[in-house]
């Protein structure tokens, strides 16, 4: 019955672990697909390394998370009589996730702003 909840967030562990990895490893060059994207990520090179690099603790955060949540609604759907506990597990899990999601967003993002500011000043003292 939590078949897909878990699915779901056994794949977003795997992906932000993925991503978190690529990330540490500088393997995520600027793009229109994959990671944090906002008008200042997308300012410049080192704006959108140094966005991405302060996101990993909460990609590292969300996979904790997802698989937490995800190994909990194993357990209830073993268990088979905790329909209730289930739901809230389930719920939780991603409302959780999106909230990590969202303060990862505005880090990276003030991240993004103190890069350019910084190669901003740096060019203006050249």
């Amino acid at each position: 019955m939590f078949y897909p909840p878990i699915v779901g967030l056994f794949i977003l562990s795997v992906v932000t672990t993925g991503l978190a990895i690529m990330i540490t490893r500088n393997g995520l060059e600027k793009n229109s697909v994959v990671g944090i994207r906002t008008r200042h990520t997308l300012r410049s090179d080192a704006a959108w390394h140094a966005a991405q690099r302060s996101s990993v603790p909460y990609l590292g955060t969300i996979a904790v998370v997802a698989t937490s949540h995800a190994s909990a609604l194993i357990v209830v759907e073993v268990v088979g009589s905790l329909e209730t506990v289930g739901h809230f597990l389930a719920l939780s899990g991603f409302l959780v996730v999106v909230v990590i999601a969202l303060v990862a967003w505005r880090v990276a993002d003030s991240a993004a702003k103190q890069a350019s500011e910084v190669s901003t000043e740096s060019v203006e003292e050249s």
